[in-house]
């Protein structure tokens, strides 16, 4: 078993990675929003791994924390969520809030993931919402989400892929520091993706 993998990074696109370890290029595939973590990195790298072996191939998936790759492991252990969907969900959610979702048997924020329908949704919460019960986070009041979420909401509406609108609200979180002008914040991030 590979439990992670350091070098640099040879190259890189939305949704996989080619590490150089010591001259020896390991493929892996990522989420879009390790993708977003990733791409402006040029120091070594360090990538959470699972190795997924199937009949025709052998593929490795990696993770910047091991928290995720941990998330990771939890949703392919549900009938019906291979690989590949797994690395979907967590690039279009972050770890809190799918434990929120999960905890609060949210199924609507599980469907607006691409991909992702309501019985896959309904079998993720049936699945794993004992699993997740010392972990999850309950919602403090119906529908009341944290505002990183509800701005990448507003920007996914428009259009925006959830990794893209992620790193553009970072930027202006980063440049706009402590305000809660919600429409400020949703303009300069905005800035970011035009």
């Amino acid at each position: 078993m590979i439990a992670f993998v350091e070098g640099k990074i040879d190259s890189l696109t939305e949704n996989y990675a080619v590490i150089d370890v010591n001259g020896v290029g390991y493929g892996i595939f990522i989420s879009a929003s390790s993708y977003y973590e990733l791409k402006d990195v040029e120091a070594p790298v360090r990538l959470y791994t699972y190795l997924n072996v199937r009949e025709d191939a052998q593929e490795l998936y990696g993770f910047i924390t091991p928290q995720e790759k941990e998330t990771f492991l939890m949703l392919i252990s549900v009938n019906g969520i291979g690989a590949k969907a797994g690395m979907t969900i967590l690039g279009n959610i972050t770890i809190d809030a799918l434990k929120r979702a999960i905890g609060s048997e949210n199924i609507e924020a599980l469907t607006k993931i691409p991909g992702l329908g309501k019985k896959k949704a309904e079998r993720i919460i049936l699945e794993l919402k004992d699993k997740y019960k010392g972990m999850a986070v309950k919602e403090t009041k119906a529908g009341n989400i944290p505002d990183e979420e509800e701005y990448i909401q507003v920007l996914t509406a428009l259009g925006f892929n959830y990794g893209q609108a992620r790193e553009a609200l970072k930027e202006a979180l980063r440049n706009i520091e402590g305000t809660a002008d919600k429409e400020k914040v949703i303009k300069e991030a905005l800035k970011r993706l035009g």
